[in-house]
């Protein structure tokens, strides 16, 4: 040590402890002896501390070091590629890859020992992904990767040298997950799926699952990978106790709309309790349902909606006895009644929900083995190529509630129909029938809730007793050959009604409106028009101040100016009063009816100017002013939801640059260059007219034919001639 060193040290003694003094007395002698004798103890002490800390530091880290090697010892799975075709890239240390290549080994040897799978797609054989580009493995190869080797659950492998039973139940559960796998991978889970719902997590599968809360429901929805812990057993099941049982499988419902993309795999077959299987609203879903999946045995609801799926359905869907919902529309699947290929819904007596619609390719008759599904309470074969007559088997289905047969080409009689009192919604719109309806018919179907019998060619009249149904919220008789007028005494006779839904329009029904029709009070959309009704719009109508939709053009009213009474119905969204022989101004009081989207008093005598209170309407997307007798400019520059604008055939001026500054689809003015004189300057118009050409407009714009039982009997579309405009777009964003 330097002298320097020295000279520092001594200084932490000036403080008249000098060590150097010898002229000090025997007591600061012996004090010194004794505070050196401390200071010494204190440094041992010390030096104990710092040995202590000093192992415990150590410990620590010895254990932060073991536990990194046992962590990073399981190769861990990551949902980044790499470029050599393996399906997850591999984080950690390798000491245990030996471990793993065995696992794969054994797992790929027991999967082929028990033909779990096709040994073809077990093959590490791996071919270009088309979307991304990378080498692909089978579905089944990666699940096979995966359960060996990343798979952090490090489920058990059975061995095909085991001396039990290759099947038995100490197998299931590796089945089982792998299983899951294979449907994971074989459906785009990896790139494609939108919600993973937890798959392939590092937990027991029973934990493969989320919930969802989904607008307009109170409660949440779990999706994913099912256990109700109650399943269906065989002998000698669930012996390894109740959290065995409570591990078992029962159901797979996965999130719909999840762009989920392949095709199912066979191998869901070994989901041997499966109860339920629910894949809905995936397109890109394709190919073929396995037939394998006959040998589900417990599976009592399959529910495979809107997807692209195609073929046949497999006949070995017959042995599911215990199938109570099969669910199968908005497909692509093919088959013809008459050369038998559905013969097997025959032997599926457990069936109380079949639903078959928007599958084009179904065609044939409605076969006569309908009458041995005596449990049938829900059939659906809507929008399917299906025709002939209906046959007198059908009646058999005395369970039967709910019977869809719209958008096909049934003909002939519907009495096997009348015979069916059980029945409380009946949908045949859409076809060719050719029946007369009269006092008895449906006379016995009291229990009605929704009756849609819209053009089917009807002849017949308006039955009264429709209106004595104290369940029935939806009629539609539009688009008949309906005559006479309506039951006015019945109607009177009403005492409390549900009816919500209620339209004729498109026959020939005459007579005055029944001033009674205002007793219906629950009456969200009434509409009456394209008929040959008379006399005055009833005023009684006002007191249905839950309308939403009233359309009573093209009738032949008596005229006069727009019903004062109208501004009392609040709710409208839609007002249709083409060709009713109004006459007089426009009221601007119209203008406080502030919820309209839709505005039609086309095809009138009206007068005057357009009222700029019309300007309130904000919400307004159809606006029909055509052939008037109106004046003065447009003006409204405001409605900046507009959509179609008609209003051709007037003597309006000026220009329509605050209109031109929206998008519009559909805009007709007198704007013709080269008519005899240009009444209105219009840059946006899809169609120029003028006053000579009495034709320019001829299009059917009247846009009442929607509102069917696929879309809950709400508005969805305005079908024009000249095309569609949706209320639940905004057509100005998708410029």
């Amino acid at each position: 040590m330097s002298a320097n060193n020295n000279n520092d040290d001594s200084t932490v003694f000036d403080d008249g402890l000098s060590i150097c003094d010898e002229e000090q007395n025997n007591n600061q002698r012996r004090l010194l002896s004794t505070t050196a004798r401390a200071a010494a103890h204190r440094q041992a002490s010390e030096q104990y501390k710092c040995f202590t800390s000093l192992l415990l530091l150590l410990t620590l880290v010895i254990s932060v070091i073991v536990a990194t090697v046992r962590y990073y010892g399981v190769p861990r799975m990551t949902s980044s590629r790499n470029n050599n075709g393996g399906s997850w890239d591999m984080m950690g240390n390798g000491l245990k890859e030996k471990e793993n290549e065995l696992r794969l080994k054994q797992t790929l040897e027991y999967l082929i020992e028990v033909d779990a799978s096709d040994p073809s797609t077990l093959a590490p054989e791996a071919s270009m992904d088309s979307i991304f580009g990378q080498l692909e493995y089978t579905p089944q190869y990666q699940a096979a990767l995966w359960i060996s080797k990343y798979d952090k659950y490090r489920i058990w492998i059975p061995s095909t040298l085991d001396e039990n039973e290759p099947l038995s139940g100490d197998y299931y559960p590796f089945l089982q997950r792998y299983s899951l796998a294979v449907l994971f991978f074989a459906t785009g889970g990896e790139h494609h799926w939108l919600w993973k719902v937890n798959f392939l997590r590092g937990l027991h599968e029973c934990a493969w699952l989320d919930k969802f809360a989904i607008q307009g429901y109170q409660n949440e929805f779990v999706f994913g990978v099912l256990c109700d812990g109650e399943p269906d057993l065989e002998e000698g099941e669930g012996e390894g106790g109740e959290d065995d049982v409570r591990r078992i499988v029962t159901g797979v419902s996965l999130p719909p709309m999840n762009n989920m993309w392949g095709t199912l795999p066979p191998e869901v077959r070994h989901l041997r309790h499966l109860k339920v299987f629910h894949i809905q609203h995936n397109p890109g879903v394709t190919g073929e349902i396995p037939f394998e999946y006959g040998w589900l045995k417990h599976l009592s609801a399959l529910a495979l909606i809107n997807n692209n799926l195609s073929g046949k359905i497999p006949r070995t869907l017959a042995y599911l006895t215990k199938m109570q919902i099969l669910r199968l529309e908005d497909n692509q699947f093919s088959g013809d009644t008459v050369n038998g290929d559905l013969d097997f819904l025959g032997e599926m007596k457990s069936l109380a929900k079949l639903t078959l619609d928007y599958n084009a390719k179904i065609t044939g008759t409605i076969p006569d083995f309908i009458s041995n599904l005596s449990k049938l309470q829900h059939l659906t074969l809507s929008n399917t190529n299906m025709y002939g007559t209906l046959p007198s088997s059908l009646s058999m289905l005395k369970d039967l509630k709910s019977l869809y047969l719209d958008d096909c080409a049934f003909e002939g009689s519907v009495d096997v129909i009348s015979r069916m009192s059980n029945l409380t919604h009946v949908y045949l719109e859409d076809n060719m029938f050719n029946d007369t309806i009269d006092d008895t018919f449906f006379v016995d179907l009291e229990n009605l809730v929704h009756l849609d019998i819209s053009n089917c060619s009807w002849s017949g009249s308006v039955p009264g007793h429709l209106f004595n149904f104290s369940q029935l919220e939806v009629l539609d008789m539009s688009l008949n050959n309906l005559v006479g007028e309506l039951p006015a005494e019945a109607i009177s006779n009403v005492q409390e009604s549900k009816l919500g839904f209620l339209s004729f329009h498109t026959n020939n029904i005459t007579g005055p409106i029944p001033p009674s029709i205002g007793k219906l009070k629950n009456l969200s959309t009434l509409d009456l028009s394209s008929n040959e009704f008379s006399a005055d719009i009833p005023s009684e109508i006002a007191d249905l101040v839950d309308l939403d939709i009233l359309f009573l053009g093209r009738n032949n009213f008596t005229g006069g100016p727009v019903p004062e009474w109208v501004r009392n119905l609040t709710q409208l969204t839609e007002l249709s009063l083409k060709s009713a022989s109004l006459t007089n101004e426009i009221p601007t009081w119209l203008g406080e009816l502030t919820k309209l989207k839709l505005l039609d008093l086309g095809e009138n005598k009206l007068t005057g100017t357009i009222p700029q209170s019309l300007g309130n309407l904000t919400q307004l997307m159809v606006l029909m002013l055509n052939k008037n007798d109106l004046k003065g400019e447009l003006g409204l520059g405001q409605l900046e939801k507009l959509e179609t604008l008609l209003i051709d055939e007037n003597s309006l001026t000026g220009n329509t640059d605050a209109m031109c500054a929206h998008e519009i689809t559909h805009f007709t003015a007198d704007c013709f260059t080269g008519g005899s004189s240009v009444e209105i300057q219009c840059d946006c118009c899809t169609l120029c007219c003028f006053d000579e050409n009495v034709t320019c407009n001829d299009s059917e714009w009247l846009g009442n034919h929607g509102g069917i039982w696929e879309t809950g009997y709400n508005r969805v579309t305005w079908d024009f001639d000249d095309g569609f405009i949706s209320p639940l777009l905004n057509y100005n964003y998708l410029q």
